[in-house]
C-alpha cells in the first residue's frame, strides 16, 4: 500500500462554525483567490494541491457545503456550491475541481445507510470521498460472507491525494450490474500516472485495490442510488439538496470550473494589459496591448462571453436549488436544459479563454503563464463526458419534441 499527502488535521475543530451562512462561505472562497493564484503554478508543476492549500479549504468549511447537519455540515444548496466552485477557479482551476468533486460526492455518501455515514463522518466530519463512479467492466467483485472481495483499478480519481475514502463502480452479482463500493484509503494503492496537459493539479491518479474486503453496508447497486437518496431523506429532514436529482446538472460541478478559469484569465489580462507589450512585427519593435484597437474589441467580447456564462451558471443553479427547496422533481425538459447549459457555458468559456490567449502573443506559450494554464485547464474540462456538446444538444432536442 502507498501513503498519500494528507494535511495535519489535529488542530481542526470538530466541525466548522454551524452558524456559517452561504454568504460567509462565498466570502471565504473569495479570500482564497489571491492565495490560489500565487500557488497555481506550483500546483500545476507538482501535479497536486499542496497540503497547506487543502487545509485552507477545510478551515473555510468548504467541504461542509453539501453535508448534513448531523455530521457538522452546513446543508447549503447547489447554487452555493456552483458559486464557490466558480470563485475558487478564478484562482486555480485544479483546486476548484477538487473542491467540486469532493463536495459533490457527499451526496453519494448520503445514499448509503446510516451505519455507513456514521463510519465515514462519525469521528471525522471533514472526511471526503474521491474515486470514480464510471463502471469498470474489467474489475471483479467476489461474493464472500458478509460482503465482497473487490479487485480492479480506476483512473481519474480526482482529489484522491487527500480523501479518506474512495468509491469504485464495479460489476457484481449474477447479472453483473454496477455496484458502488466504498473503500478506506489505506486499502488502496495509488498509481502515479497523472500527466495531462490541463487540470494537472487535481492529482486525478489511478487507484487500485487487490482482493480488498468490502462489507455489505458499504456496497450498493449504482442504479439504485437515486432511490436510496430518497429513502435516506428521513435521516436528514432539513437537507433540501437531497431532493435534487443525482447526479445533478444544477450544481454545474464541472462547467463552473471552466467558467471560473475563463473569468480568472480575463481578470489577469485586464490587470496587466496596460503594462504588457508584444513584438510589433518581424523586424522588431514593440506595441502596448492596451493601445491596440483589435485588442480592445477582442477582449471586450471575450470577457463579456465569460460574464454571460457566469450569469447562466448563477441563474441555472439558483433555479435548481429552488426546486430542491420546494421538493419538486425536475421535468425531463428541465434536466435536459441543465445538461445543455453545462455544455454551453463550457464552450463559451473555451472560446473566451482562447481569445484572451491569442492577444498575449508568444509569452502565453510558457506553461507558467496564468492564461496558458487557464486555457489548458478549460480545454481539459471541456473533454469531460458530461459536457459533450453534441450529446447534450441531442438530449435537449429529444426532450422538447
Amino acid at each position: 500500500m502507498t501513503s498519500t499527502l494528507t494535511p495535519d488535521t489535529t488542530e481542526l475543530p470538530s466541525a466548522p462554525d454551524p452558524t456559517l451562512t452561504a454568504d460567509d462561505v462565498l466570502a471565504a472562497a473569495e479570500r482564497l483567490v489571491p492565495v490560489l493564484r500565487e500557488r497555481a503554478a506550483e500546483t500545476d508543476r507538482e501535479r497536486r494541491i499542496a497540503p497547506e492549500t487543502f487545509r485552507l479549504l477545510q478551515e473555510a468549511g468548504l467541504f461542509h457545503v453539501l453535508k448534513p447537519k448531523e455530521y457538522g455540515g452546513l446543508e447549503l444548496s447547489e447554487h452555493d456550491h456552483a458559486r464557490v466552485t466558480m470563485t475558487l477557479a478564478r484562482g486555480c482551476a485544479s483546486t476548484a475541481w477538487v473542491f467540486s468533486i469532493l463536495s459533490s460526492d457527499n451526496i453519494a455518501i448520503v445514499a448509503f445507510p446510516q451505519q455507513t455515514q456514521d463510519e465515514i463522518w462519525g469521528a471525522n466530519s471533514y472526511a471526503t470521498l474521491a474515486g470514480n463512479t464510471n463502471l469498470n467492466q474489467k474489475a471483479t467483485a467476489e461474493r464472500v460472507s458478509g460482503g465482497w472481495r473487490l479487485t480492479g483499478r480506476w483512473g481519474f480519481c480526482s482529489g484522491s491525494d487527500f480523501s479518506e475514502w474512495l468509491v469504485f463502480n464495479a460489476p457484481a452479482g449474477d447479472d453483473g450490474v454496477g455496484h458502488m463500493f466504498l473503500v478506506p484509503r489505506e486499502d488502496t494503492t495509488r498509481i502515479d500516472d497523472w500527466h495531462p496537459t490541463g487540470l494537472r493539479g487535481t492529482g486525478s491518479r489511478t487507484m487500485a485495490v487487490d482482493g480488498v474486503f468490502v462489507p455489505d453496508h458499504r456496497v450498493q447497486s449504482t442504479k439504485d442510488t437515486v432511490d436510496k437518496i430518497a429513502e435516506r431523506r428521513e435521516l436528514h429532514p432539513t437537507f433540501d439538496t437531497m431532493y435534487a436529482p443525482w447526479p445533478s446538472p444544477g450544481k454545474f460541478p464541472f462547467a463552473a470550473v471552466a467558467v471560473g478559469a475563463a473569468l480568472g484569465a480575463a481578470e489577469h489580462f485586464a490587470g496587466t494589459a496596460a503594462s504588457s507589450t508584444r513584438v510589433a512585427n518581424a523586424l522588431g519593435g514593440a506595441v502596448r496591448l492596451a493601445d491596440q484597437d483589435y485588442v480592445a474589441t477582442e477582449f471586450a467580447e471575450a470577457s463579456g462571453e465569460a460574464e454571460m456564462a457566469r450569469l447562466m451558471v448563477e441563474a441555472g443553479s439558483a433555479e435548481a436549488a429552488e426546486r430542491a427547496r420546494r421538493h419538486e422533481v425536475p421535468t425531463q425538459q428541465e434536466l435536459a436544459r441543465g445538461l445543455r447549459d453545462n455544455a454551453l457555458v463550457t464552450r463559451a468559456s473555451l472560446r473566451s479563454v482562447s481569445r484572451v490567449y491569442s492577444l498575449i502573443g508568444a509569452k502565453a506559450g510558457f506553461p507558467d503563464h496564468p492564461v496558458s494554464r487557464a486555457k489548458r485547464d478549460v480545454e481539459m474540462v471541456s473533454h469531460h463526458v458530461t459536457l459533450n456538446w453534441r450529446q447534450n444538444a441531442l438530449a435537449y432536442m429529444a426532450a422538447h419534441v
